[in-house]
Formats: structure tokens, C-alpha cells, sequence
């Protein structure tokens, strides 16, 4: 299973993705990478984009983290909307909040 925490509070963002699907499954496996390009993208662009400031981020298999200050903006709601709508999709591989509406600036999306 996938567990993803995001929050967005004002300028300041966080992104936590931990886990794999299901092995051994053809879906599974297409989850995963999916994931992983999305949250892969996301930290390479935070990292090498001059208005993403104090940016702390790790990469690792099964593992993304990504905090920073500034500059994500639309990248990072993009992200966030990409992996609920996986989650919505493919609820045995990927655990994020489900309904609701868009990360704003107060609310945080704890895993369920």
C-alpha cells in the first residue's frame, strides 16, 4: 500500500509518499511507477527551481519527501489532484483522503 500525506499551509508545502503496491500485480506495478514519476517530477522541479525556497526533499525507493517554501504553486496542486485521482482510481494500492475539495491553505490531508 501507498501512503501519501500532503499539506499546503500558505506558502509552505509538504509531500510524504511511503510504500509499494500490491507485488506481483500487473496494476500494481503501473500504480507504483506512476506514482514515483509524479513525486519524482515534483521533488526534481522543487529542487531546481530558484522561487522554491528552504527545500528539503528525499528520494529513495518506496520513500519521497519534499518540504519547501514558495514557488510550487500549480505544480504542487497538480501533484496532489494526480495522486488522489490514483487514489479514487485504484484504492488497493494508494491510501490518500478521498472527496472533498482541493488542498487549500489551511487544510491538511492526513492518511486515513
Amino acid at each position: 500500500m501507498i501512503k501519501v500525506y500532503a499539506t499546503k499551509q500558505g506558502e509552505k508545502y509538504r509531500l510524504l509518499v511511503q510504500g509499494h503496491a500490491t507485488k506481483g500485480q500487473e496494476e500494481g506495478s503501473l500504480v507504483c511507477a506512476a506514482v514515483s514519476a509524479l513525486t519524482g517530477a515534483l521533488v526534481s522541479f522543487a529542487t531546481s527551481h530558484p522561487a522554491c525556497r528552504y527545500v528539503r526533499a528525499s528520494l529513495s525507493r518506496g520513500n519521497a519527501f519534499l518540504s519547501c517554501r514558495s514557488g510550487l504553486n500549480e505544480a504542487y496542486d497538480m501533484t496532489v489532484l494526480a495522486l488522489r485521482q490514483l487514489a479514487l482510481e485504484h484504492p488497493m494500492h494508494v491510501c490518500f483522503p478521498c472527496g472533498g475539495t482541493l488542498v487549500n491553505d489551511t487544510e491538511a490531508l492526513p492518511v486515513l
